[in-house]
């Protein structure tokens, strides 16, 4: 069983209503399951941190603190696959740079084993730039398209 099989798999229980897939194939068994508890992704890593001893900190007031900037704004890959701009070769692309785009908004296309799932835009805004060329392959929270 390669790679990209097995992502086939994550990303097929992912968009299905089990909690648990098993496969055997040629001698090679996998079982995938996902928890109801959110838990740590399996790529971070710990890293020790060193002992420092606490310094006294000042509270200021609430309404001396400037306001956080938000995080810039993107519109990520639903699941992994094959993304795309367009609805087939040859029409024209779902947005393009400086189009105003809608909260549930088609703005592309992810293919996966010959499925079709749309991207659609989680927060209203500009499309500032689109961050993948047509055709990528792309992983699940790869993103797309950076909005204004």
């Amino acid at each position: 069983m390669d790679l990209s099989h097995v992502r086939r798999l994550i990303d097929l229980l992912a968009h299905a209503p089990v909690t648990e897939l098993e496969v055997e194939e040629g001698g090679c068994r996998i079982r995938i399951t996902r928890g109801g508890a959110p838990s740590a992704s399996p790529a971070m890593a710990l890293v020790p941190v060193a002992d420092v001893s606490p310094m006294p900190v000042e509270a200021a007031p609430a309404a001396a603190q400037p306001p956080v900037a938000p995080a810039e704004t993107v519109i990520t890959a639903p699941s992994y696959g094959v993304f795309h701009l367009s609805p087939s070769p040859g029409a024209a692309p779902f947005v393009t740079v400086g189009q105003a785009v809608q909260v549930g908004q088609e703005v592309g296309l992810v293919e996966a084993m010959k499925v079709f799932n749309a991207v659609r835009a989680t927060v209203a805004g500009e499309i500032a730039a689109v961050l993948v060329e047509d055709g990528m392959e792309v992983e699940a929270g790869t993103p797309l398209f950076r909005l204004a």
